[in-house]
C-alpha cells in the first residue's frame, strides 16, 4: 500500500511555516501598521487643511479602516498561503452554483467599490422620470419628454418605449436605475466590510477566549453576551433615531454590535469541545501557550461552525439594512436597495404624487430586489463552500 493510500500515515510538517508563524513582524501586521500610518498622515494633513477631505465623512473613514483590516488579515494571508488559497478557490469553483456565487460577489465588490467613483452622483432629471428599460414600454402620461418612440395603445393611451440611454429605466427623479443599483451596492459593501472587519472578529475572540480560559472569564463573558442578547437591536436603533440624526453608522453600531452574541456562543461551544481533544492537550503539554494553541489548533478546527455563522450574519445584516431602509428609516441621500424597492412598491408612500400602480413601474422595485436576493444567496452559498474547503476534518 502506498503512502498516499494509507489514511493513518503521518502528515508532512512544514517547519518553515511554523517558524514563520512565530515571528513578531508578519506581512499581515506590516501591511496593517503601514495602512494605519497612512491613515494617520492623511487625517493630519486633512486637519491642517493641506489636502481636501474628498467628501469623506466619519463612516467613510471607518469603512476604509475596515477594508484595511480585511486586506491585512484576510487578503494578505491568503496571498502568503497561496497553495491553500488556490485549493479553496478550486473547491468553490468546482460546483456551478458556488462558482457563480463567487463570481457574482467578486463583480459585486468591484462595482460597489469603484462604481460610485466612476459614475458619480446622478443628476435630477424629472423630465425623464419612469422611463422603462430598453425593450419595454411605460405609460407616456408620466413623461415630460419621451426619449423613445411613442406607441399608440387602446383609446387615448400612449406608451413610451425604453431607450439605450437608460437601459434599465429610471425612477421618479429621473435617476438611472443602473446608478441606483451601484449606489445600493456601495451601501451593502459598507455593511459587509464593517461586519467582516469588526463584528465577526469580536464575536470570534469572545467565544474562543471564553471557551479556552473557562472559569470566571467564561462566566463573565457569557453573562455579558446574555445581557446583550436581551437588548433588541431594533429598539436601540429607534432610540438612536429619536435622539440623533438617522445614518448608516447608527444602524451598523446598533445592529452590528448587538447581533454577534449568537456567534460568540456557537464558537464557545465548539471551543469547549476542541479544548479537550488530544492534539490540544499535546500542544499544551509541550509548552504551547493558550494564545498559540487557540490560533494554531482551536480556530482552524471550528471553521465548520464559525464560517457559516459568520456568512449568515453578513447576509442577515445586509437584509436588515435593506429592511430598515424599506420602512423609511434611512438618510434621504442614501440610495439603499431597500429604499429603492419601497419607492417602486408604494409610490404614494414615497411621495411621488402620481396615480399609478406598482406593476406599472415594476423595474423600480424588481432590479434592486433581484440584486439583494442574489447577494444574500451568494453569501449563503460561499459560506457553505468555505466551510467545506477549510474544515480540516473533511
Amino acid at each position: 500500500m502506498s503512502a498516499g493510500d494509507d489514511p493513518q500515515r503521518f502528515e508532512d510538517v512544514d517547519w518553515t511555516e511554523l517558524e514563520r508563524s512565530r515571528r513578531t513582524v508578519t506581512p499581515a501586521r506590516a501591511v496593517f501598521v503601514a495602512g494605519l500610518a497612512l491613515f494617520g498622515a492623511l487625517l493630519a494633513l486633512q486637519a491642517a487643511a493641506v489636502v481636501p477631505n474628498w467628501g469623506f465623512d466619519h463612516l467613510d473613514w471607518i469603512t476604509a479602516l475596515g477594508a484595511l483590516v480585511v486586506l491585512s488579515f484576510g487578503v494578505v494571508p491568503a496571498l502568503e498561503h497561496h497553495a491553500l488559497a488556490r485549493r479553496v478557490l478550486r473547491e468553490l469553483l468546482s460546483r456551478p452554483l458556488r462558482g457563480a456565487a463567487a463570481v457574482f460577489l467578486g463583480v459585486f465588490a468591484i462595482v460597489a467599490a469603484l462604481g460610485p467613483v466612476v459614475l458619480g452622483s446622478p443628476d435630477l432629471a424629472f423630465e425623464h422620470r419612469f422611463h422603462a428599460p430598453y425593450g419595454f414600454t411605460g405609460a407616456d402620461r408620466w413623461h415630460a419628454e419621451c426619449l423613445g418612440d411613442i406607441v399608440e395603445g387602446e383609446g387615448i393611451t400612449r406608451y413610451c418605449e425604453g431607450t439605450l440611454q437608460y437601459p434599465l429605466g429610471t425612477n421618479e427623479r429621473g435617476h438611472p436605475m443602473g446608478h441606483l443599483l451601484v449606489e445600493g451596492a456601495s451601501v451593502t459593501l459598507t455593511v459587509l466590510v464593517f461586519t467582516a472587519a469588526f463584528v465577526v472578529p469580536l464575536a470570534t475572540a469572545v467565544g474562543v477566549l471564553a471557551g479556552v480560559r473557562g472559569g470566571a472569564v467564561d462566566d463573565l463573558l457569557m453573562s455579558y453576551v446574555d445581557v446583550q442578547l436581551c437588548v433588541p437591536a431594533i429598539v436601540a436603533f429607534f432610540i438612536g433615531y429619536m435622539y440623533w440624526n438617522v445614518s448608516l453608522a447608527l444602524l451598523l453600531v446598533t445592529f452590528g454590535l448587538l447581533s454577534w452574541g449568537g456567534i460568540a456562543r456557537l464558537v464557545r461551544s465548539e471551543t469547549l469541545q476542541r479544548r479537550d481533544d488530544g492534539y490540544v492537550l499535546i500542544a499544551r503539554s509541550l509548552g504551547g501557550s493558550w494564545t498559540y494553541v487557540a490560533k494554531r489548533h482551536v480556530v482552524p478546527n471550528i471553521t465548520n461552525t464559525l464560517v457559516p455563522a459568520a456568512f449568515h450574519l453578513l447576509a442577515l445584516l445586509v437584509l436588515v439594512e435593506a429592511g430598515v431602509a424599506f420602512l423609511g428609516f434611512h438618510h434621504v441621500e442614501l440610495y439603499s436597495w431597500g429604499s429603492t424597492v419601497q419607492e417602486g412598491l408604494d409610490p404614494e408612500f414615497a411621495g411621488i404624487g402620481l396615480e399609478m400602480q406598482p406593476h406599472e413601474i415594476w423595474w423600480v422595485s424588481t432590479f434592486p430586489a433581484l440584486a439583494l436576493t442574489l447577494t444574500i444567496a451568494s453569501l449563503k452559498l460561499i459560506g457553505d463552500g468555505l466551510r467545506d474547503a477549510l474544515d480540516p476534518r473533511l
